[in-house]
């Protein structure tokens, strides 16, 4: 299957190849009916990198890869193995934060005392309650903010010292992106967590870290989406922060 052949040739992928892939996993129907010049221009990449990205995941070609789309798509059932796409949500997840240079992360954190956390929706919510539980134990004060009217009201406390954290599936988050551009201009730094796609509050935020999150399934009328990508990036976040800090006390012992 696909995500398993971007997990065993997760090291070789750059951020533009997951985007790319990213797209192509959500519109695979359309994808196996389009042209290379076709999903180039959907994609805003250049055909030379779609191809590059299909010899990485070990075929011929693009005609070669778009085949295997639609014996993949043929072959696929119903009851696909629900355990099998939380381990590529997990693995993808794992890759994306390897590539990233978390340095810059760790030091907002460091240098703030006081940070904001707002989520998009009841999963992001969930995960930023543990992220604040693991950070008031580092001595940091951590408002979650729950809505967009406390959104609004908090950013007239905002500090430039300070840091706020946003977390959303999709990024496309037209309802607060006037909030957005006033913490932006008011110097305030941001990062954001995200599903891996182009979106506004990527291009935002100061920093920026990347989950994959995959359709498990309809239900009791209910699409309902895996958010183990997000629980892993706070999860990793953490550590990599007491990484930091302990590196940093080191270094300053010698």
């Amino acid at each position: 299957m696909l995500h398993e052949l971007i997990n065993k040739h997760g090291d070789k992928l750059s951020e533009n190849d997951y985007y790319i892939l990213n797209y192509i996993q959500k519109h695979t129907d359309e994808v196996t009916d389009m042209t290379i010049v076709a999903l180039s221009k959907v994609c805003n990449m250049s055909k030379s990198s779609i191809l590059r990205l299909t010899k990485k995941l070990g075929f011929s070609g693009y005609s070669e890869f778009k085949y295997y789309l639609k014996e993949e798509a043929s072959q696929q059932i119903m009851s696909s193995d629900v355990f099998e796409l939380s381990m590529s949500d997990i693995q993808t997840t794992m890759n994306l934060f390897k590539k990233i240079d978390k340095k810059a992360i760790y030091g907002l954190i460091d240098k703030t005392d006081t940070i904001y956390a707002y989520g998009t929706g009841w999963g992001q919510q969930n995960a930023l309650q543990e992220l604040k539980r693991y950070l008031l134990s580092m001595n940091k004060r951590v408002f979650l903010i729950p809505s967009k009217k406390e959104l609004q009201v908090s950013i007239n406390h905002m500090q430039p010292a300070d840091l706020v954290i946003f977390t959303s599936l999709s990024g496309d988050i037209e309802e607060i992106l006037t909030d957005l551009k006033a913490i932006h201009y008011n110097g305030t730094s941001t990062i954001s967590i995200t599903s891996f796609k182009n979106n506004h509050l990527a291009k935002l935020t100061t920093q920026q870290l990347y989950f994959q999150s995959t359709d498990f399934g309809y239900a009791f009328n209910v699409e309902h989406k895996s958010f183990i990508g997000l629980q892993l990036i706070v999860d990793h976040l953490v550590r990599g922060y007491l990484t930091y800090q302990n590196d940093k006390e080191n270094q300053s012992g010698n």
